[in-house]
């Protein structure tokens, strides 16, 4: 909208600068600000729009500018500024009535003119009553943009993590949420923590959702496959948390959970249908990601490790096994297991957590034998197939690998995480009848392992 005169609060001179120039040159009539008090003169003249204020502020924060802008006769669109250490104020802001709020630094200043448009061209904000109960708002459901963002994203063949933290980030605004999570089931039938909104480290966000109570949540949630609010704390303190399922088909995608949201009687039927709508494009993209790693299974490389993917190495370890039973040669099966790899995911994260996996791989690659085989099993697990290899052979390696294994160290926010892993052995003997078998017996021993402490070998 042109000629819109918007105050720009903010005590960061180059973000503020930046945000003038741009905004002046698309024809915003942009007033400065470089602390609160200064805003609050400002906003004396009546003759401002909008509002751009930074949660901190000196002499009078965001949330203060707020309050005032709201107590005017004309009570005036306030859009909150936060870095990545106070967006729960923010958050706060946009529950006591801010339009909206931008986390700093700002990317994208297109972004920022969208918000000023659209606040400038909400309905008046009514004028607080001071005695009494105040009325009930229900929420504005989020404009069709976000839904055609987010499909757009799906359409482009987003990375599933990026498409996860949008689609977190856009069920906060759309429930004015502090903290936002995104569980995916893993192959140990565990809901994972994928992506979430509201922190700055993933550790925080591990932490938060564990003080929630958010692994019975889930489930609750998983069970009933529909919406469901949580109103009341672990420790029994008042709370407004939100979870749904992310259906596909009727088949649970994944859950997602917002925490800290506005008050359930200010989420209108309209608004939780629109929040629905866009849970379902997360269960497509989900889907769609779903069927492109199930593709990328019959490729014979694991992408993140460079190994073998599991079915080429069962190939191979197959091919080795009839080898053995035809010849009545000697073979031997080895299953390595990270340990802890759960908290080892929740703490780094996905991006990085591939990383960490793809230096073990590499590591125990590079110290077999070229005639062995290699296999990325499932996600933290490494399967071997030791060609004329005897139990004691296996075992030897099995234990040069776990302390080469032990040698390796991820740095973390907060610490140094030191990785190990267990490993489970089995030799070929004429009473296997599959290299399945083997395997399977290899695992049971590798189960021995980590019931006596992780960091360990077992052999059969």
């Amino acid at each position: 909208m042109a000629n819109l005169r918007v105050l720009i609060a903010d005590e960061d001179g180059q973000e503020r600068t930046l945000a003038q120039r741009v905004l002046t040159q698309q024809g915003y009539f942009v007033v400065p600000a470089s602390d609160g008090g200064e805003a609050l003169t400002q906003m004396q003249n009546g003759s401002l729009d909008v509002i751009v204020a930074a949660v901190t502020l000196p002499k009078h924060d965001g949330l203060e500018i707020l309050r005032a802008a709201q107590e005017r006769a004309r009570p005036l669109p306030v859009i909150l500024l936060a870095d990545a250490a106070n967006i729960a104020p923010a958050a706060t802001g946009v529950r006591a009535g801010a339009f909206d709020y931008l986390v700093k630094p700002i990317q994208d200043m297109t972004q920022l003119a969208l918000l000023i448009d659209r606040a400038a061209g909400q309905a008046p904000m009514p004028r607080p009553i001071p005695t009494g109960a105040p009325p009930v708002t229900l929420l504005a459901p989020p404009p069709v943009e976000t839904q055609t963002s987010l499909a757009a994203s799906i359409a482009q063949n987003q990375d599933l993590n990026v498409l996860l933290n949008q689609y977190a980030i856009e069920l906060a605004r759309a429930t004015r949420a502090t903290h936002t999570f995104v569980l995916l089931p893993h192959n140990d039938g565990q809901l994972h923590l994928t992506a979430s909104h509201g922190f700055t480290a993933r550790i925080e966000a591990g932490r938060t959702y564990n003080a929630l109570s958010g692994e019975k949540f889930a489930l609750r949630i998983a069970a009933a496959k529909s919406v469901q609010w949580l109103q009341r704390g672990a420790d029994d303190s008042p709370q407004n948390t939100l979870g749904i399922p992310l259906l596909f088909q009727d088949r649970i995608m994944g859950i997602a959970i917002a925490h800290e949201t506005a008050p359930p009687e200010t989420i209108s039927p309209a608004l939780l249908a629109s929040v629905q709508e866009l849970t379902q494009q997360a269960a497509i993209g989900i889907e769609l990601a779903r069927l492109s790693a199930r593709v990328k299974r019959l490729e014979p490389l694991d992408p993140v490790t460079g190994l073998f993917s599991r079915e080429h190495f069962f190939e191979l370890a197959d091919r080795d096994f009839r080898r053995a039973w035809r010849f009545d040669q000697t073979m031997c099966a080895i299953v390595m297991d990270v340990d802890d790899f759960g908290n080892l995911h929740l703490t780094l994260g996905p991006h990085e957590t591939d990383q960490a996996m793809r230096r073990v791989a590499s590591t125990v690659r590079d110290h077999v034998r070229k005639v062995d085989v290699v296999g990325r099993l499932n996600p933290h697990t490494i399967g071997f197939s030791l060609w004329m290899a005897k139990k004691e052979h296996g075992l030897a390696v099995a234990e040069r690998l776990r302390l080469l294994v032990a040698e390796i160290q991820v740095p973390t926010a907060d610490e140094t995480w030191q990785v190990t892993a267990s490993f489970g052995v089995a030799a070929y003997r004429n009473s296997i009848s599959s290299v399945f078998d083997l395997f399977g017996i290899a695992d049971q021993a590798l189960r021995a392992a980590k019931r006596a402490g992780h960091n360990r070998v077992e052999g059969v």
